[in-house]
């Protein structure tokens, strides 16, 4: 099971009311397509081939990660209180350090709240998280990402799914100009739309890509990405013109007993 904890080690300063603690990070100029002064369209039906589809199944969501799903959703909150929805791209430095299960953990916790509409879109297309089940009309979690269990998933009513286009996987590259049309229309109607982003250090598009969301979260796993690494990725993030607000620390493992670590 995935661990994480520190949700947001950034915040930007600028938001003295709900601002959450920690560091902060300087606001750069971002004008996403899609803030408060837009109204949501009507909610977009499912369809086969096209548009967002519900997710059939999910993983589980232990109790911390429920709580540290949480944190991190006020301290998302917080910063970006004036958009609506709320576009965050989660990436990481480099492959392997467990973004698509992060952004699927966050997406699920926010489908428990009645009130919110989440929505994922898969811009990884080197390794796609999300397949489509045309038959079903629905989308599915990739095997490399949670393989399947013995008992039948469930289709869930809250969280919906935009899957890798087809023309896209086939060249291999999410172009920004491509992902902005899928944005415009499948966006309207969710009040949070969750971006599984490409590794940055290893995708020459993701740094362009991130500057397309309201933030971005890295995510990177505890004991494996050195600092020069993030550091890199921030970097390359911020000359795109991409607003990184935080990270997120990983598959974190504690040294003592969690019931004493919490004592402390």
């Amino acid at each position: 099971m995935t661990r994480i904890f520190d949700a947001l080690k950034k915040a930007e300063a600028a938001r003295e009311a709900a601002a959450p603690t920690g560091g902060s990070v300087t606001p750069l100029p971002h004008s996403p397509a899609h803030s408060q002064g837009r109204a949501p369209a009507a909610r977009p039906l499912p369809d086969s081939g096209r548009g967002p589809l519900p997710l059939l199944g999910g993983i589980e969501l232990a109790d911390d990660t429920m709580r540290e799903m949480a944190a991190l959703r006020v301290s998302l909150e917080a910063v970006l209180r004036d958009r609506n929805p709320r576009v965050v791209m989660f990436l990481s430095p480099q492959g392997g350090e467990g973004t698509s299960t992060v952004a699927l953990q966050f997406a699920q916790a926010l489908s428990r709240d009645p009130s919110v509409r989440p929505l994922i879109l898969d811009v990884n297309v080197r390794r796609p998280a999300f397949d489509q089940d045309t038959a079903l009309r629905c989308a599915v979690i990739a095997s490399s990402v949670a393989p399947r269990g013995p008992e039948p998933p469930a289709v869930s009513s809250n969280l919906f799914v935009v899957p890798s286009p087809e023309e896209v996987r086939r060249t291999g590259l999410y172009q920004p100009a491509t992902l902005r049309q899928v944005m415009d229309a499948s966006v309207p109607g969710f009040d949070w739309v969750i971006l599984d982003g490409p590794p940055v250090l290893e995708s020459p598009e993701a740094s362009a890509l991130g500057a397309l969301a309201d933030g971005v979260v890295l995510v990177v796993q505890a004991g494996r990405t050195k600092r020069p690494v993030l550091t890199r990725a921030a970097d390359l993030l911020r000359k795109a013109g991409a607003r990184v607000l935080g990270s997120v620390l990983n598959r974190r493992v504690l040294e003592i007993p969690e019931f004493i670590y919490r004592r402390i």
